[in-house]
């Protein structure tokens, strides 16, 4: 499969590329970006119980969560460098990058400041993409609505839970390949249908030249084929998404994989959708990993208010064929809240949302542990897309 996904949109590159053109006018970059803040009020409660198979006088149970604040700060930020020019044969170059204004770290510690830097080439043939940018399956994602940009499920940077030390583990989006840099190409649209490829040969955002891009056992070669299809009958959307990707694994290890499912569908200003993932990756302590998620939701939206309800589950368990420990962990978050759009690109919004965790862990004959974690928030949103 990825040979010919390689083969085919090197054609369309070359083929569009060939074309003999002259550009009308130079790219010229244009700056757009957003922010967002919030305010965010917590409650939280947490235990451990451990039991020592070897010693059963060796048990206890403790308060996971300790001292913290309720109340926190929070706040995301980014500038977007656009250009596009056409040249005089149709074809659309286009550059973009991403500059993230607060160095946001992810789960595991890596910060980017600049992040999302491609090239993209668009005309008759669909659109090209090359450089470190979401694959295939993110871009085409259909999921639950949500009204806030940075609260909710799959990928929120304003986690109300995230200054307790927990963070809302549920994704349903196809995101394997994270922005690594690669090669992404989409057919035109026909019908309302559309199709994605894209692969990613090594696990890495590129330093300079090839030096950034080491091959690892990890991830290597990692295609992925999406589609959309979107129609529009008698004041009726519905929005349908599928997809599926698929790497190579270092000896002892399965090949990671997942696959997508999204349905959305509005009239009168609702929006009813949800969506599931099913994945096989490396997890924690260099385990096999399976992992499931779901998302369902509804929104209303009247003028300038908007409102919304959405739920979220996932449950993902692991062997560590190192350790011989056995891991499984599931997760449940319930969010709801209303927004008003006060300007051009300005909305306000007051939300409240849950997070429901159960971790066990067992290694046979020596020890088991189970946490649990229990938390509400509510919190304020204010954002600005310029």
């Amino acid at each position: 499969m990825k040979h010919l996904l390689l083969g085919t949109t090197a054609l369309v590159a070359v083929a569009a590329i060939a074309l003999p053109a002259a550009a009308a006018e130079p790219i010229q970059l244009t700056v757009r970006g957003y922010h967002v803040g919030g305010i965010s009020y917590t409650d939280v409660s947490g235990t451990e119980q451990f039991t020592d198979l070897v010693d059963p006088m060796n048990n206890f149970s403790d308060d996971l969560v300790g001292d913290y604040n309720e109340i926190n700060f929070g706040s995301d930020s980014e500038v977007h460098f656009r250009g596009s020019t056409t040249l005089d044969n149709g074809l659309r170059v286009s550059f973009k990058a991403e500059l993230e204004l607060e160095d946001d770290a992810d789960v595991d510690g890596d910060a980017d400041s600049i992040d999302e830097v491609y090239i993209q080439l668009d005309g008759g043939f669909g659109r090209l993409q090359f450089g470190q940018n979401d694959g295939a399956m993110d871009q085409m994602a259909v999921v639950a609505p949500l009204i806030f940009k940075e609260h909710g499920h799959s990928d929120a940077d304003l986690d109300p839970f995230g200054p307790i030390g927990f963070r809302n583990p549920i994704d349903t989006v196809g995101d394997f390949s994270s922005d690594d840099i690669k090669l992404i190409y989409f057919t035109p649209e026909m019908n309302g249908l559309q199709l994605g490829f894209s692969y990613t040969p090594n696990p890495c955002k590129n330093d300079t030249g090839f030096s950034g891009c080491v091959t690892t056992e990890y991830a290597r070669n990692y295609w992925e084929v999406s589609g959309t299809w979107e129609i529009d009958l008698n004041n009726v959307a519905l929005g349908l998404s599928g997809g599926y990707g698929q790497g190579e694994q270092g000896p002892g290890y399965e090949d990671p994989s997942e696959w997508t499912l999204g349905a959305q569908i509005a009239f009168g200003g609702f929006t009813l959708g949800g969506s599931y993932k099913d994945s096989t990756t490396l997890g924690d302590d260099a385990s096999n990993q399976d992992d499931t998620s779901f998302d369902v939701g509804v929104s209303y939206e009247t003028g300038p208010w908007s409102f919304n309800v959405a739920y979220g589950d996932r449950e993902w368990s692991a062997y560590d064929n190192g350790d011989d420990v056995y891991m499984d962990r599931e997760a449940q978050s319930l969010i709801a809240g209303v927004t008003y759009a006060y300007g051009p690109g300005m909305q306000i919004g007051f939300g409240i949302t849950t997070l429901d965790g159960d971790y066990y862990e067992l290694d046979p004959g020596v020890y088991s542990v189970r946490d649990e974690f229990d938390g509400t928030a509510v919190f304020i949103e204010n954002s600005l897309v310029f």
